[in-house]
């Protein structure tokens, strides 16, 4: 960006009339409220989800710790959008009467940026990562089985990776001139971020179909061994393949649908271009945060998915020890049907 365009985005410090009611409205008030909810019932289930994982575990291993990683990511995210929700409301009480001091200029925003925009692509590379693990998971089960740890770091290196490489294309070298409502919004000179969010869209795309097609084999395998193994240790691992690929599945059709809430709503705003003032779609684009959402359904996965599975199992178990009785009245059968 050039010298004179940096020093016309600078030049607009003073939030117009129209924002300037917006940033003060009410209706951004209960913003900051719904928004603060969302992030504290994310905290509570983040915590019951990592209990879950640690204590009643009904994924590998392997799975377990990308699950867990993800989980203290998102903490990272929800903290950093509640604590700049926060600040903006703060920010309109206090200067609710000088519009020249309710935006902030992208340059005061540097930390926020990161925080925000790498936990946010950490978290949607996550579905990556996860439907990798699946892949390795029925195709290569012997070695998924031996080398857990190291397949989930090397996919958590991965992901990570893809992280830095999206946040460097969307922002690097890019100028942080002018001012932004919330200090989480992306410069106006990023011209590469609808590109990265184009990109990620499509690699969820692609992992929910892989990890369906995945979950689809993975029943099929355990219908097939069901039938010809007695084998306990390769029953239980084609039971838990199927248990992993359904939540992960489940996860990654929440999380596209998050992010495309968010993709589809930006894209409908910016196409009304003109027809919108500057407040309403600074007031609606406040509603639309993808991930912040995303990363309070996948705890919400994981904690009712072992609830669920815990409860199938001990119903299992009931019928299997009440079909026969105790163990001296089948014992008793068996000798009448041997007479």
């Amino acid at each position: 960006m050039n010298k004179t365009a940096e020093d016309l985005l600078d030049s607009l410090k003073c939030a117009s009339k129209d924002l300037s009611s917006a940033l003060t409205s009410v209706t951004i008030k209960f913003n900051c409220i719904f928004i603060s909810t969302i992030v504290l019932i994310s905290y509570c289930f983040i915590l019951l989800a990592i209990q879950a994982l640690l204590r009643h575990n009904i994924f590998s291993n392997s799975t377990r710790l990308i699950l867990i990683v993800c989980l203290l990511n998102s903490v990272v995210h929800q903290t950093t959008m509640m604590e700049t929700r926060v600040r903006q409301i703060y920010r309109s009480f206090l200067f609710a009467s000088d519009p020249c001091k309710l935006l902030y200029r992208s340059s005061d925003c540097v930390v926020d940026l990161y925080f925000f925009f790498l936990t946010g692509y950490f978290s949607t590379y996550s579905v990556f990562s996860l439907t990798s693990d699946r892949l390795v998971s029925h195709y290569k089960s012997k070695f998924y089985h031996t080398h857990q740890y190291f397949i989930a770091i090397s996919l958590l290196v991965i992901q990570l990776l893809l992280t830095l490489v999206s946040f460097y294309i969307a922002f690097y070298g890019v100028s942080l001139a002018g001012y932004v409502s919330v200090c989480i919004q992306y410069p106006k000179a990023a011209v590469q971020y609808g590109t990265i969010n184009t990109v990620r869209t499509m690699v969820m795309v692609c992992c929910l179909i892989v990890t369906g097609f995945t979950y689809y084999l993975s029943v099929k395998s355990e219908k097939q061994i069901q039938k010809i193994s007695y084998s306990p240790g390769e029953r239980y691992s084609a039971y838990e393949n199927i248990t992993t690929s359904q939540s992960v599945c489940i996860f990654i059709i929440l999380q596209l649908s998050c992010v495309m809430l968010t993709s589809i709503g930006m894209n409908l705003l910016l196409m009304m271009g003109e027809a919108m003032s500057e407040g309403t779609f600074t007031t609606i684009a406040l509603f639309l945060p993808g991930i912040t959402y995303a990363n309070l359904c996948l705890p919400l996965v994981i904690y009712f998915k072992t609830k669920l599975t815990i409860r199938n199992r001990k119903f299992r178990i009931a019928v299997m020890t009440s079909m026969y009785g105790d163990a001296g009245e089948h014992i008793a059968r068996l000798k009448k049907s041997w007479e």
